[in-house]
C-alpha cells in the first residue's frame, strides 16, 4: 500500500464487500471506548456496538448505530457489520 492513507474494506449481508482507499480518519464510538484510527495506528481488533465514522476528501460514511467485529493492521481497516440500525 502506498504512503496516501487507509484501506478500508467493509462487508455486511445488504451490500456484499466494499472498499474504499486512501482514507483519512476512523472514529469508533462506543459505551466503553473512542478510538480515532488514523494511518500506521497500532494492530488492533475489537467488537463495536456503537457508532463508526469513515472520512477522507470525498468520502464520508456513518454509520450511527451498528453492531460489528473490526480489525486494523498494516494500514488495513476490516469491518463485518452484524447489525445496523
Amino acid at each position: 500500500m502506498d504512503n496516501k492513507g487507509i484501506k478500508v474494506r467493509i462487508f455486511d449481508m445488504q451490500h456484499g464487500l466494499r472498499e474504499y482507499d486512501d482514507v483519512k480518519i476512523i472514529r469508533i464510538i462506543s459505551k466503553d471506548y473512542n478510538l480515532l484510527i488514523m494511518k500506521d495506528y497500532l494492530p488492533i481488533i475489537g467488537e463495536i456496538e456503537g457508532s463508526i465514522d469513515i472520512k477522507n476528501d470525498t468520502i464520508d460514511l456513518s454509520f450511527p448505530k451498528i453492531r460489528a467485529f473490526y480489525m486494523n493492521s498494516n494500514n488495513i481497516f476490516n469491518l463485518m457489520i452484524k447489525e445496523e440500525g
